[in-house]
């Protein structure tokens, strides 16, 4: 093969490849954005009995809205979990049982 040829066709397999790479974050990030949606919606389902309205608000928040409101819940959950540490070690100090 001559020189030029196999220039060629590596430079269209980098391309190929760069496209194909570039494509499929593009696939998972649309991908992981409805994952978030779709959490977010069960737990309006789960904890707010299926409320419409919310569940309405939750299909129109942007995806730096969902975004936001994912980062609260995690927030919320990590603040549950150390005031739960918390109340333990002071039952344990005190010498407290319940």
């Amino acid at each position: 093969m001559r020189t030029g040829v196999k220039i060629g066709l590596g430079v269209l397999t980098i391309a190929g490849t760069h496209v194909t790479i570039n494509w499929s974050e593009k696939i998972l990030n649309k991908v992981e954005r409805e994952v978030t949606r779709y959490k977010t919606k069960k737990v309006v389902k789960n904890k707010f009995n299926g409320n419409e309205k919310l569940l309405n608000i939750v299909d129109d928040l942007s995806d730096n809205e969902l975004d936001s409101l994912s980062q609260i819940v995690k927030s919320v959950k990590t603040s549950r979990e150390k005031m739960k540490d918390m109340r333990k070690k002071i039952k344990d100090s005190a010498g407290i049982r319940l």
